[in-house]
């Protein structure tokens, strides 16, 4: 008999929940702790209300303020920059993956085209009406309510959900001119080496030669950077170079040469670290997306 086809376990990356098409969430809490910088291969829509004090979005920094929305599309690093617990942190957000929301257009509308006009030149930031905000706030709460497997009705029920605080968002980012302009770093040294690294990630680069770059210590680099960023230096730069991967896998280069490309010295060293980070191998991450690309 022949082998049976082996399920395809997840289009791009997860989400939090262990979704891969869409994700919703509203919530308020207390002593948050964050996993840092980062960023994914599908679209994140932000709300924030109360709580965050800095935000990252590639080199920039911003002071978020309530009711302003952050859309954040594949592949810009982000998160919050702080060595602190935050209290009453309360925010909205909408994942979707780049198929998902082709499909939401429904053969008329192409809507990743109008997001990336709306974010062009790095215009990340917009405000939306406060109570057009907690309206978002409210239906995403109940798209959260939905388990990581949707039955039909459930995704169903979800995108009716979803589809109003998509047109929420983008008719406030289309009407609206962009918001907060760039804040001052908290560690205005951290953020030349955190600029630095995410400008040459793809160059032979250590721990010896930032430090001469920079004219600091190597203790000292490594544990700022640790509590600017929540990632050690090796980490980070590791992951820089893993998600650049991920998003020329999108195109059609051989393997090595992206590998090259993204400054693995080897195939052998960019196939398990991408192995290590994403759990399968680059040409299975690229046949993933050749599956669920729409077309």
């Amino acid at each position: 008999m022949p082998a049976t086809p082996k399920p395809v376990a997840y289009a791009y990356s997860e989400m939090n929940h262990g979704r891969t098409e869409y994700e919703g969430f509203y919530g308020l809490g207390d002593h948050i702790r964050f996993y840092g910088l980062h960023c994914h291969d599908f679209y994140e829509f932000y709300i924030h209300f109360q709580g965050a004090k800095t935000y990252g979005i590639d080199n920039e920094v911003f002071l978020p303020q309530p009711g302003q929305l952050l859309i954040i599309p594949p592949f810009h690093m982000h998160g919050m920059l702080c060595d602190e617990e935050i209290n009453h942190y309360e925010r909205a957000y909408l994942y979707l993956a780049p198929a998902f929301l082709a499909s939401l257009g429904c053969g008329q509308i192409d809507l990743e085209r109008r997001i990336t006009r709306l974010t062009a030149n790095d215009r990340f930031i917009f405000t939306l009406p406060p109570d057009r905000a907690r309206e978002c706030g409210a239906l995403l709460h109940e798209v959260s309510r939905t388990g990581a497997n949707p039955t039909p009705w459930e995704r169903f029920r979800d995108i009716s959900r979803i589809l109003p605080v998509l047109r929420t968002i983008l008719e406030a980012a289309q009407t609206a001119s962009p918001d907060a302009a760039p804040a001052a770093p908290a560690n205005p040294m951290m953020h030349q080496v955190l600029t630095y690294i995410n400008d040459h990630c793809t160059e032979p680069l250590t721990l010896k030669k930032l430090t001469d770059r920079f004219s600091i210590s190597a203790s000292t680099l490594s544990h700022e950077f640790q509590r600017y960023i929540h990632h050690s230096v090796y980490d980070y730069i590791l992951y820089r170079r893993v998600m650049l991967a991920k998003q020329k896998l999108f195109g059609d280069a051989p393997l090595g040469e992206i590998g090259y490309q993204c400054g693995f010295g080897d195939y052998s060293n960019f196939l398990r670290a991408f192995r290590k980070m994403n759990g399968i191998s680059p040409s299975e991450y690229r046949q993933q997306i050749q599956i669920k690309q729409p077309r």
